[in-house]
């Protein structure tokens, strides 16, 4: 057996909802070793507007990007570090507020690799155009965007 194998497994889930009306609940994550979303399971009930996202990780640092939307529309994010420990339980490392109904911070404001691996991922985070619309989204990183000139 290789060490991987022996390492125990935490079992996490998130709420999740997506009404007709708008409103919207999710939590994704990115591991810090691989650099990409971790593979999640999505369970909703028989309508699909509300249920969990799980999810099985080795101890480990992860950001967890988590972000909420109300029926009448207001917006809620959060940027997370969270680290799994070799008892199986999370404990929040940092956390960021990046948007209260309206942008709180932007991507240069977070700490360089947390920014720069949140842009890699955009397409698979929901709502990551709202939560961030003032960052340049072609840069491949924060201090790309920072450093491009103006023709």
């Amino acid at each position: 057996m290789t060490e991987k194998q022996t390492q125990p497994k935490a079992l996490l889930s998130f709420e999740y909802r997506r009404t007709g009306m708008g409103g919207f609940d999710d939590t994704i994550l990115i591991s810090f070793r691989s650099k990409k979303v971790v593979k999640s399971l999505l369970r909703t009930s028989r309508t699909g507007n509300h249920g969990s996202r799980s999810y099985r990780l080795f101890p480990a640092r992860y950001i967890a990007y988590e972000v909420s939307r109300s029926n009448g529309g207001n917006l809620y994010g959060f940027v997370k570090v969270i680290i799994i420990n070799s008892d199986g339980q999370m404990e929040i490392e940092q956390e960021w507020q990046v948007f209260d109904r309206r942008p709180l911070l932007t991507l240069n404001d977070l700490p360089t690799n947390i920014g720069i691996l949140l842009i890699e991922n955009k397409d698979q985070l929901p709502l990551f155009s709202y939560i961030f619309p003032f960052d340049n989204q072609e840069a491949s990183t924060p201090a790309d965007a920072e450093s491009t000139p103006q023709d």
